[in-house]
């Protein structure tokens, strides 16, 4: 049972060393990432729908999300946040509906990204529509007496392949307004180059969260810069699936005069 709220949570974003989340799609996964020390759970969407063979984007159904958090949730003491991607929602009535069933559940944080999930031209909510989706989320928390750290999570950065000080600009608008709606912090995945990754910092409201990816600067630099918390996405999935992938190769290649031995 998660037996750490919000605001312990939330403290994690504003210490000397950035939070660090290595991040986890099951039970045996959180459990494992938790026994290793660290001060929260977190999952990643990717993994989560991988493991039972979804894409990422909403594939995963919205209750098979629920019953895979529920379980997690029960197997921890640490916070959990949950990736909601855009909520499974593109109403405001749908979106509070799924929000208040998943703060039912024991978890102090989401994720929460402002792109059209399974649009035909994956577009991103206007900064106007999504800020008053942050609100329907906060207005939902409310009602059922509930604070939940609201990770606001901008695509920017991956519907375009060039990264610009204009793009970087861009990006600063929408993590203002997404403030002002009642964002906690802002997730910046993308985003790797050191001097842009150190503008947005110095011009953002918001305690600033990026992902481990290629050509992502080090741990070190990015506490330099005023980084508050560092994911690792679906890193460490890839890591865990790499490793039970090569640990089967060597033991099925193993002489069969071995294996009668053993």
């Amino acid at each position: 049972m998660n037996r750490n709220g919000y605001d312990y949570f939330k403290s994690l974003h504003d210490q000397e060393n950035p939070l660090m989340l290595y991040n986890c799609w099951d039970v045996a996964s959180a459990k494992a990432i938790e026994k290793a020390g660290s001060k929260a759970i977190a999952t990643s969407s990717f993994a989560m729908a991988d493991a039972w063979g979804y894409s990422d984007g909403e594939q995963l159904s919205f209750e098979q999300l629920l019953w895979a958090v529920t379980r997690i949730a029960e197997h921890v003491s640490v916070p959990l946040t949950v990736d909601i991607e855009g909520g499974y929602a593109v109403n405001e009535e749908s979106l509070a509906n799924n929000i208040e069933q998943l703060f039912q559940l024991d978890i102090c944080g989401i994720n929460f990204e402002d792109q059209k999930v399974n649009h035909p031209d994956d577009e991103l909510w206007a900064i106007e529509e999504q800020s008053h989706r942050i609100r329907t989320i906060q207005q939902v928390a409310a009602k059922l007496q509930k604070k939940v750290f609201i990770n606001a999570r901008t695509d920017l950065f991956f519907k375009n392949g060039k990264h610009s000080l204009d793009l970087v600009n861009e990006a600063i608008e929408r993590t203002c307004a997404y403030a002002a709606a009642g964002a906690d912090g802002i997730f910046i995945p993308g985003l790797t180059d050191r001097n842009l990754i150190e503008y947005f910092v110095q011009q953002s409201p918001l305690p600033v969260n990026v992902m481990v990816m290629d050509g992502m600067i080090s741990n070190a630099e990015l506490q330099e810069l005023g980084v508050k918390r560092i994911s690792y996405g679906p890193y460490s999935y890839f890591q865990a699936q790499h490793n039970l992938q090569e640990d089967a190769r060597a033991i099925l290649q193993l002489p069969a005069h071995y294996l009668e031995m053993s």
